[in-house]
């Protein structure tokens, strides 16, 4: 179409505005009878009238934009003859589009341009058709068969300029809804059709030109859940970039959100894709209980005899506190020699104490759990005291007494979870080597699979130790039978036992029992829209 045509078009338009004044409803079926007659230029006019009438419609501006392409490019004339772009024919080969590589678009960051092409891109429009199932027995060209498909469902169709209607069909479906309907459509008219709203569609015929020149290049952005490392993002991304041959597909960590770009119809699968292979692994909740027990155990009994016999001089008189001295009398010499001290004595001392720490973690399917209970106990290492330029130097390692646990379960369907148990319990021994204390440690690794809801007792350790102390006149105290009766005899027990047990409760079904969605992809080269 020239200038020309185009001018008067424009100007039959705005005289009829001018003497008429219509309203934005009759400009718009005006436009709807010239795109059927071909005329898209005039429809395009007529559209764009109507929406300047009624800026409110969102149904004039979407018909106007769906034909603004085709319009353009038919109301241009034709460029210059280029040597570059002539063919050996004579003919003029407009210059090929330069297609991105595939898969060849993944980043690891979100520039800014990006986003902001991603808001202005958007993301692709969810058709809401009528929610039933019908039976349809249709007759007509293509154009009349997705014009009856669509309006039977409540949507409205525009058509491409190109658009060819073809032989008359017919097309019998079912108990159908309005995708089911719409796909066998799309495959009896060799078409294909994507949203253009909630409730309007754009019908194009289906070739790999039209697919290119036509479907909407859309942006998604996916924020990538709490529960999904950075790590596990990019390598699903990258698994689904190659599944669908997807353009450009980034995984931004500082933002934590992913943005696929692509035509509509890889978008959409790939981002259902993502969505189910992202789903939160199991949460575990993880019961524990850590007890120790310590008994201690004393008994002292005996006859302890005196070990010492003092000879005591008293000169020529005799003392008055005698009792236990036995008296001597060499003429006037009084010599004293001690008897007494001897000691009978039986004592018992017993004591229990228990220690229990009760806690709970929640945790992921893989992911390890740390639960510490305790406090940093400053240990001297080494150091110089005395007068330096920066006084005292000194330097000290902080030790974490107390409990240490590490746990990472696995889920086994609904039934059992595996844990992994890494346990270490420190505390100070009472004892120290050159003034440094000396710590004393238990530490358990263990591998447990219990199942869910149960308690299982993932290790025990126990500590015995006896000790006897005998003290007596040597000879006397080792004598049988009397022996033991002549001596001290102390008899130490000490008992130590430490247990831990714990029980898996799931918080989060895994996500195999989730039954994932089936995605309508098509064949390669005529991927489906509409799901």
């Amino acid at each position: 179409m020239s200038l020309g045509r185009t001018a008067a078009v424009c100007l039959a338009v705005a005289s009829i505005l001018l003497a008429g004044e219509p309203s934005a409803g009759s400009l718009y079926r005006a436009g709807r009878k010239a795109e059927r007659a071909g005329d898209v230029v005039r429809a395009y006019l007529l559209y764009s009238q109507a929406a300047a009438r009624d800026p409110k419609n969102p149904k004039y501006w979407t018909h106007s934009q769906a034909l603004r392409t085709q319009a353009s490019l038919k109301a241009k004339p034709l460029p210059k003859r280029d040597d570059k772009n002539t063919s050996s024919s004579g003919g003029t080969t407009p210059p090929a589009e330069a297609v991105p590589e595939p898969g060849a678009g993944f980043s690891t960051e979100i520039s800014e341009t990006d986003l902001a092409e991603s808001r202005r891109l958007k993301s692709p429009p969810e058709l809401k058709p009528l929610a039933a199932r019908k039976n349809l027995d249709l007759r007509g060209n293509a154009r009349d068969i997705v014009e009856q498909v669509a309006r039977a469902f409540g949507l409205d169709t525009v058509f491409d300029g190109d658009y060819k209607s073809g032989p008359t069909l017919r097309l019998q479906l079912d108990d159908v809804d309005c995708r089911e309907a719409l796909r066998a459509a799309e495959a009896a008219t060799n078409s294909f059709v994507f949203p253009l709203g909630e409730r309007l569609l754009m019908v194009v015929t289906d070739t790999p030109q039209k697919r290119t020149e036509q479907e909407p290049t859309v942006a998604v952005t996916i924020p990538i859940p709490e529960t999904v490392t950075v790590q596990d993002a990019q390598a699903l991304a990258r698994a689904v970039q190659q599944t669908m041959d997807i353009v450009k597909l980034s995984v931004d960590a500082n933002r934590r959100m992913v943005l696929i770009k692509d035509r509509i119809s890889k978008v959409r699968p790939a981002q259902a894709l993502f969505e189910q292979l992202a789903h939160s692994p199991a949460q575990v909740m993880i019961e524990m209980q850590f007890l120790e027990v310590d008994r201690t155990n004393m008994l002292s009994y005996g006859f302890l005899m005196p070990s010492k016999f003092p000879i005591l001089y008293f000169g020529g008189g005799v003392p008055g506190a005698t009792q236990s001295l036995a008296r001597f009398f060499m003429g006037h010499i009084t010599l004293g020699l001690g008897i007494a001290d001897a000691q009978l004595f039986a004592t018992m001392n017993r004591s229990l104490s228990n220690t229990l720490y009760q806690s709970q973690m929640l945790s992921l399917d893989g992911q390890t759990a740390t639960f510490r209970v305790g406090q940093k106990y400053p240990v001297f290492t080494g150091g110089f005291l005395g007068q330096t330029t920066y006084g005292n130097v000194a330097s000290f390692n902080f030790e974490d007494l107390g409990l240490v646990l590490k746990v990472t379960p696995h889920v086994h369907g609904m039934d059992e979870v595996a844990l992994d148990v890494n346990a270490e319990f420190k505390v100070l021994s009472g004892q120290s080597e050159n003034g440094i204390p000396v710590i004393s440690s238990r530490k358990i690794e263990s591998k447990v699979c219990v199942r869910e809801g149960e308690w299982g007792v993932i290790s025990g350790l126990m500590t015995r130790s006896q000790a006897l102390t005998i003290t007596g006149v040597p000879g006397v105290s080792t004598l049988p039978v009397i022996g033991p009766a002549l001596r001290r005899n102390d008899r130490n027990a000490e008992d130590s036992e430490v247990l831990l047990m714990m029980r898996p409760l799931l918080v989060d079904v895994p996500p195999d029992q989730f039954l994932t969605r089936t995605l309508w992809v098509g064949s390669e080269t005529r991927l489906q829209i509409l799901r």
